[in-house]
């Protein structure tokens, strides 16, 4: 009874910080030194924030008021929530040095000057991609829990280098955050496909694909499958010889011939 209650407040501190990262992507603005390769670098920073909402959200920490019993199995232990804690203050830790970074960046350069210009997805994306850029902020922000957070100043990332190490040292910190609790697998894919139907039938999906192959492969599988691409096939024989009752679950297409050659 103690460990669960320990365990629910562990949750709740756990939930604060989930909402607190989500929120972090959204104060976030690129400088004009991603003009060149904007789209794609936008789409980076929303779909990483789309798959730690979707973790988050697969473990019911986006609810606004938690279960009145704390599932030991979709937690783990008190050891696993201290340690998805640590993981995601890493993550708000990386957003902070990199707001410092910026900080820094901004007292150098010269008052006026170009490099501190910004990008704006509202008028530098054209319609099919800010469309897909709506949709995935959409859908991570319903995913926070819903409360009166204090709203912050945006700040900017200006050079690239920065922003490829943010994203792979996050895309590496959420993956560890998957791993603790894989109970939530399964609903991390049914989010998945739910996210295919929102967002799959855009024109830019193709290069949605290239960029989950690299920072989220269950989004990757999920349109793929969506897409009509491979799908999980198992199929189970009793009898010898291919012969007797066949169990099985098939989401594609299955072409085979049974019995002798010839026949």
């Amino acid at each position: 009874m103690a460990e669960a209650a320990g365990l629910a407040v562990g949750v709740v501190a756990l939930a604060g910080l989930f909402n607190n990262t989500v929120e972090c992507f959204e104060y976030i603005q690129l400088g004009r030194a991603f003009e060149k390769d904007f789209k794609t670098t936008q789409l980076k920073l929303d779909s990483c924030e789309l798959r730690i909402s979707r973790w988050g959200s697969s473990l019911g920490l986006n609810r606004n008021t938690l279960p009145a019993e704390i599932s030991i199995d979709m937690f783990g232990s008190q050891s696993d929530v201290d340690h998805s804690m640590k993981l995601l203050t890493q993550i708000l830790e990386l957003f902070a040095e990199a707001e410092e970074v910026s900080a820094k960046f901004k007292s150098r350069a010269e008052s006026g000057s170009n490099e501190l210009a910004i990008c704006d997805p509202q008028s530098d994306l054209d319609p099919s991609l800010l469309n897909l850029h709506n949709q995935i902020r959409t859908l991570a922000i319903d995913r926070q829990k819903k409360a009166g957070f204090k709203r912050r100043a945006k700040w900017a990332l200006y050079e690239e280098k920065r922003f490829r190490r943010l994203i792979e040292d996050i895309t590496e910190l959420v993956g560890n955050l998957e791993g603790l609790f894989p109970a939530g697998t399964i609903i991390q894919q049914q989010l998945c496909e739910a996210e295919v139907a929102v967002v799959g039938k855009s024109e830019e999906v193709n290069l949605l694909k290239t960029i989950a192959a690299q920072q989220d492969k269950l989004l990757e599988a999920a349109l793929q499958t969506g897409d009509g691409g491979p799908t999980t096939q198992r199929v189970e024989f009793s009898g010898d010889r291919n012969e007797g009752f066949q169990l099985g679950f098939n989401s594609g297409t299955i072409s085979n011939t049974f019995g002798k050659s010839g026949q």
